[in-house]
């Protein structure tokens, strides 16, 4: 991650990894899986203007995608900067952009502050989905397991320190990708076609803390011929909301 005036920017290599797999099919790329680039960068962008003694947690990520996220092994480059700031907190909005410069995604992140600074340095993240990995697939770097319900799916895992951000929670990109895989184990489950992310919305409204259980539990609202809407609402061990996303998707074509 780098920083060039009021531009924050990093990369992501492509691969295997981005895969989520589904239970009738090889499954796809997911948007969400480009989660932890987009809040690194959106969330560095913020604390370009953060006070003394403070720090910046994210209240709400958007991303839109432009089209299917490559799994070819190529470079993602993401890049992003603050639009606005004050005493509450910040918001910021990047972009995605593959080695031609062809654009993937767009995205925007709503943070506020808080006065807790963490032990690690700035730029430490450690969250796998960023720096690339030679797992198979999301569910098996994310180590989550994922079932079907009445009316949807869900996807449990644990933060575990290689999940986590610098304060020591789950990484916000983490609830994001977590919650466009279920919402697409949700979609399958309802014996939807093989779609593609369109969108994802999340807010944060709870931290999951390292070493914690959380369960992400999504619910198709609607499900026609070309588009979709999912809930997907992740709860901690006590079975308190963390976040509260909205997922939209694309039949594949």
């Amino acid at each position: 991650m780098a920083a060039d005036g009021r531009t924050v920017s990093a990369s992501m290599r492509t691969g295997p990894w981005l895969n989520a797999p589904r239970a009738g099919s090889a499954g796809g790329p997911v948007g969400g899986a480009l989660g932890v680039l987009v809040d690194n960068v959106l969330g560095y962008a913020i604390m370009l203007d953060r006070p003394a003694g403070h720090w910046s947690v994210s209240s709400e990520i958007s991303i839109d995608l432009c089209g299917p996220v490559p799994m070819d092994g190529s470079a993602l480059l993401a890049e992003g900067s603050v639009t606005h700031s004050d005493s509450r907190g910040g918001i910021s909005s990047g972009s995605v952009v593959d080695e031609r410069g062809g654009l993937v995604a767009v995205c925007r992140q709503q943070g506020r502050w808080i006065r807790t600074l963490p032990a690690a340095s700035p730029g430490s993240d450690s969250a796998g989905p960023a720096q690339g990995t030679d797992r198979r697939d999301l569910l098996e770097l994310l180590d989550a397991q994922v079932k079907s319900t009445d009316g949807g799916a869900e996807l449990e895992l644990v933060a575990t320190p290689e999940l986590v951000n610098p304060l020591g929670n789950l990484h916000g990109g983490i609830g994001l990708c977590a919650s466009d895989v279920a919402a697409h184990a949700a979609l399958e489950a309802a014996g939807g076609p093989p779609s593609d992310t369109a969108s994802v919305h999340i807010a944060y409204v709870r931290p999951v803390p390292r070493n914690t259980a959380v369960r992400f539990r999504a619910s198709v609202e609607h499900a026609g011929r070309s588009f979709a809407v999912v809930r997907v609402t992740s709860v901690n061990e006590n079975g308190r909301p963390c976040t509260i996303a909205t997922v939209t998707t694309g039949v594949r074509t």
